[in-house]
């Protein structure tokens, strides 16, 4: 086991609703390498519904395109609320927004995986405008106090920034 609490491994994070973790429907994407993973599988069995071996490269690809999806339901949230014709989004239940972006993904979490994923990119010398530019808006946000926070908390951060 890694010494960061919050890993198994080298890269299962453990980051869920707590709606899901207190039925042990948790998902488990683990990272690292597969004796590791063989080794943690049954115990995150035991606690979650879901484990997924994703290797390398694949927990961050996949980490990489949910920033990019969550910063452009932001953008188009709030351009949607600016316009007097439409009104402010509602509030789900059970999910972070409904908890000021408590619990869920962490932003920093978030901030890290698209630090890897820009290294590999960087290393494959493969291009990736928007997972650099995605990869800026986390790290932006975890150093204007949104660290703690959900990385869906960038619609609220979106928000901030247009003065709204």
């Amino acid at each position: 086991m890694g010494r960061d609490p919050q890993q198994l491994g080298t890269g299962s994070h453990i980051s869920a609703r707590v709606g899901a973790a207190s039925l042990a429907k948790l998902t488990f994407m683990v990272g690292g390498a597969e004796e590791e993973y063989t080794a943690a599988q049954e115990l995150l069995t035991c606690m979650g519904a879901n484990v997924v071996y994703c290797g390398g490269a694949a927990k961050i690809c996949n980490n990489m395109l949910l920033a990019i999806g969550m910063i452009g339901t932001a953008e188009t949230m709030n351009l949607g609320i600016s316009d007097t014709y439409n009104p402010s989004p509602c509030v789900m239940e059970g999910v972070p927004s409904a908890n000021n972006y408590q619990g869920g993904f962490g932003t920093t979490l978030m901030a890290k995986d698209l630090g890897l994923a820009s290294n590999t990119a960087t290393n494959t010398k493969t291009p990736i405008p928007l997972g650099s530019l995605a990869h800026q808006i986390f790290r932006v946000m975890c150093a204007r106090g949104y660290a703690n926070k959900d990385f869906s908390s960038v619609f609220q951060f979106l928000r901030e920034e247009e003065g709204q």
